[in-house]
């Protein structure tokens, strides 16, 4: 990773909340992102980065996230996982580990093999620090992922809808 200070996570003192701890733009770190990505995609990396802390996070969604996918860097803290509980998926999130996944699914940050959020085991517990990118929903993105038009009957993602911070289901 290029030579990019690290936020203070210590400041991170409330347990199951994803907090923003700075956006800003890095032409090197620009340069790394597009090396380890396909070629088709390297055109679709937004220039602006954020850092991002938690200690634990409940099941939530990005809903405020319009027309991206969303990248995730671990770059310190425990091994922990995001976990996606209506696919069934849990990636690894500790340092060096990255993601890319839909911000309107419902997902959360928990320590391996969890599978509810609890509040009360991350108290106390050392934060996790992300590295937040965006690739634009363009056709080349759309073509990589298969990303195509919603099915008839799907159920719509969006802020409004209720997801349990435990457990990750909907409504």
């Amino acid at each position: 990773m290029p030579a990019i200070a690290l936020p203070d996570t210590t400041t991170v003192t409330v347990p199951g909340r994803v907090h923003g701890l700075g956006r800003f733009s890095s032409d090197p770190l620009q340069a790394l992102l597009a090396g380890v990505l396909p070629p088709p995609l390297r055109g679709s990396l937004r220039s602006q980065f954020e850092w991002y802390a938690c200690r634990g996070a409940f099941f939530h969604n990005d809903a405020h996230y319009g027309d991206v996918l969303f990248g995730a860097w671990c770059a310190g803290g425990p091994r922990r996982e995001i976990v996606f509980s209506r696919a069934g998926l849990r990636l690894s999130a500790g340092p060096g580990d990255w993601v890319v996944f839909d911000p309107f699914e419902p997902h959360a940050v928990l320590d391996p093999g969890t599978d509810r959020y609890r509040r009360e085991r991350y108290d106390g517990s050392p934060a996790s620090l992300f590295l937040g990118f965006e690739l634009r929903l363009d056709t080349a993105v759309r073509q990589a992922f298969g990303i195509g038009p919603a099915e008839p009957g799907a159920t719509v993602l969006a802020s409004s809808l209720p997801i349990n911070a435990e457990t990750g289901a909907l409504g």
